[in-house]
């Protein structure tokens, strides 16, 4: 029995849905592509600054970028930028490393390749290791048995080498992309999410050339030194193609649930008429000259959403694509998105906040890369829809603990949502039937003729009748 105490509710799943009573359609939302925020034109960044992700401090957000400029000889630095309201960005002169002579840059480590920083949230960590940055490290150079080495600082600048983080496995050719590590107040513990693989059964997709299949794994510690095995992802069946770059992390307005914007990776086996009229022409060309998949590789990025972190809804259907062809995308690098998610002020004055989300764009190309800001409204990643001819989504009986309830929706000015009470026989409950609400807004509260309270410990399933209209999440207050 499904029981729904005082808090937020999303609809990014079908967990509480009844489907045969359920004619809305469940999709993803893409966000609004808003701009660039920073270009990599330093002379240390350029073409494949990458593995960003931003910390929201006391007063800025703070990003942390892996630098290297290719074909350049470039030694990798990690360079870090500051912002005061994650729009604007500036690179601080921090004096830390040298570069071509001079310390006037943002570079806080030379030749590390780190791909992930974290501000642990752990009340039991000592204050000079709560930034911990993790570099994938083999003990044999050959890649062949990588493991996490963590670095630590207390101000989130200056970092020195801690540990290594010991695991019962030793992984061939893993953590080389986006390693999310997280601590759960939950249950306190921490879980690392990282590239893995699996291989192909004999006779398998005939579009994966490679016959690997990049997964995301995860993996969990008491200390964030002591891992234990990981497990792969659970996506309820789900087709299996390549994903990795996770970026998953809680949702800001409630750590019960958490989402992720996973890269997926896509290879052709051959180039055809396609590829020779596709955007990128050149760059795909010169790419191959180091192995065909580099240039017949694209990539596009998804939403998933958890629960319970290993248990996963993923959406086929991409949430960012590469956008309207404009001579350097559409090829392997573009839509790595950048880990985390940010309140950000509305565009429009008296509207509500809204979430940040940040890409990659120009990865591996003759331009520096472009660090590009995504927006979505609260709770929009995905939602149930109907068009202009009513739908309706019911959920399966349940138990409501609260005496309101709020949704976040939109609809048109003709459209509406229309909320029901049902009882477990799905018949209606008299004095629960609301008005036909329409606008958009996420609060919007819904009376009914009764208290909700009165149906406290009573089984119930909610019924939502929409038109032209769709629904992102409901709160139980």
């Amino acid at each position: 029995m499904i029981q729904l105490k005082p808090g937020f509710y999303p609809f990014w799943d079908d967990c509480m849905t009844d489907a045969g009573y359920t004619d809305a359609v469940l999709s993803v939302n893409r966000p609004e592509r808003i701009g660039t925020v920073m270009t990599a034109d330093r002379p240390w960044e350029g073409n494949q600054t990458n593995f960003f992700n931003i910390i929201r401090e006391d007063g800025f957000y703070r990003a942390y970028y892996q630098a290297r400029n290719y074909p350049e000889t470039y030694e990798t630095v990690i360079c870090c930028a500051e912002s005061p309201d994650g729009i604007v960005w500036d690179r601080p002169e921090l004096g830390i490393c040298e570069f071509q002579g001079s310390k006037k840059n943002n570079i806080l480590l030379s030749n590390v390749i780190c791909n992930f920083v974290m501000k642990d949230p752990n009340p039991e960590c000592p204050r000079d290791e709560v930034y911990k940055m993790f570099e994938p490290y083999s003990p044999t150079n050959s890649g062949q048995d990588r493991v996490l080495k963590c670095y630590t600082s207390g101000d989130g600048i200056h970092f020195k080498e801690h540990h290594v983080c010991e695991t019962p496995s030793r992984y061939t050719n893993m953590f080389d992309s986006t390693n999310s590590v997280i601590w759960d107040p939950n249950d306190g513990k921490y879980y690392c999410f990282f590239r893995g693989y699996h291989t192909l059964p004999p006779g398998g997709d005939k579009t994966n050339p490679e016959g690997i299949v990049r997964e995301v794994r995860v993996m969990s510690s008491d200390d964030c030194v002591h891992f234990g095995e990981s497990e792969p992802l659970d996506y309820s069946g789900s087709m299996d193609y390549q994903i990795y770059t996770a970026c998953v992390f809680p949702y800001l307005y409630d750590d019960r649930y958490y989402i992720g914007f996973p890269t997926r990776y896509n290879v052709r086996a051959e180039w055809d008429d396609c590829y020779e009229k596709l955007t990128g022409k050149d760059d795909r060309l010169a790419r191959m000259k180091d192995g065909s998949r580099l240039g017949l590789a694209v990539t596009d990025c998804l939403f998933m959403s958890s629960r319970d972190r290993k248990n996963w809804y993923r959406f086929d259907e991409a949430a960012i694509t590469p956008g309207p062809e404009d001579g350097y995308n559409w090829e392997y690098g573009d839509c790595f998105p950048v880990q985390g998610l940010y309140e950000t002020a509305g565009r429009v004055p008296g509207s509500d906040t809204e979430l940040s989300l940040y890409s990659e764009v120009h990865h591996w190309t003759d331009k520096p890369v472009e660090l590009e800001r995504y927006v979505y409204r609260r709770d929009g990643f995905a939602s149930y829809k109907a068009g202009f001819r009513e739908k309706t989504l019911r959920t399966l009986p349940l138990t409501v603990e609260g005496s309101r309830l709020s949704l976040n929706f939109r609809s048109s000015a003709r459209g509406y949502i229309k909320v029901s009470v049902l009882d477990e026989y799905r018949n209606p409950i008299d004095g629960y039937v609301s008005c036909a609400h329409f606008g958009d807004t996420t609060h919007r509260l819904i009376g009914f003729d009764k208290p909700l309270s009165e149906l406290a410990g009573r089984k119930v399933c909610l019924d939502f009748a929409m038109s032209d209209a769709e629904l992102y999440s409901m709160t139980i207050e």
